[in-house]
């Protein structure tokens, strides 16, 4: 077991992480948060990441495990890379110095929430959906329109369409903002004429019931 331990902690040391924060200097803020400082202000932004996922889903069915740095250092020392964030499933986020905000934190744990309310037909959801109903979720203004505004996409819609034919990882090689801004306006079209949550929670149930996403989510218009 020792053998297998040293092995995970060598190659995937963010999952080891996840399993031991202790084990790489960070400390425990209550309500499974882990940080390397001692400051409640982390435990606060958590608190409110939670508190936007009830207010869209109407209730919480997820409270992960989530790592906080608040330097680059301990970032890498917990196997994050250039991202501002990164869930592991439905169990665990770490969030990097530049993520360590409500708007970041909000978007892995909508991931997180989502994931978790898909079930087994996580996989039927493809990576653009995911990653515009986070940012609609999080109301992440660099991508979005505030919400007083009737249509929230921050380019044309017809510019924007293009996304959900690529391939999520080789549209954001690179680093590209782009594909989020793509895939969140083609998200909150369609949300908004589906009831918004009303329209995302009938999406779930649809394909836990065994239906598909191509049937239930029509973005051609």
């Amino acid at each position: 077991m020792l053998v297998s331990a040293g092995l995970v902690a060598a190659t995937r040391p963010a999952i080891a992480a996840t399993l031991c924060p202790r084990c790489y200097g960070l400390f425990g803020l209550g309500g499974d948060i882990y940080t390397d400082r001692r400051d409640t202000a982390y435990r606060r932004i958590v608190d409110e990441a939670e508190s936007d996922i009830a207010a869209f889903y109407g209730d919480l069915k997820t409270r992960p495990r989530v790592l906080i740095c608040s330097t680059a250092a301990c970032y890498r020392r917990i196997g994050g890379g250039s991202e501002r964030g990164k869930a592991f499933g439905t169990s665990a986020l770490m969030l990097a110095p530049a993520g360590a905000n409500r708007t970041i934190a909000t978007h892995e744990l909508s991931h997180v929430e989502f994931h978790e309310r898909l079930g087994r037909t996580r996989a039927d959801v493809p990576h653009w959906f995911d990653e515009g109903l986070a940012v609609l979720v999080s109301g992440d203004s660099r991508y979005l329109k505030p919400s007083s505004e009737a249509d929230r996409c921050r380019l044309p819609y017809r510019k924007a369409l293009p996304i959900v034919t690529e391939k999520w990882a080789a549209a954001v090689k690179g680093g590209t903002d782009q594909p989020y801004r793509q895939a969140a306006c083609v998200v909150s079209r369609w949300a908004s004429s589906h009831g918004g949550r009303t329209g995302v929670l009938e999406l779930i149930a649809t394909l836990r019931a065994g239906g598909t996403f191509g049937e239930a989510v029509d973005v051609s218009g």
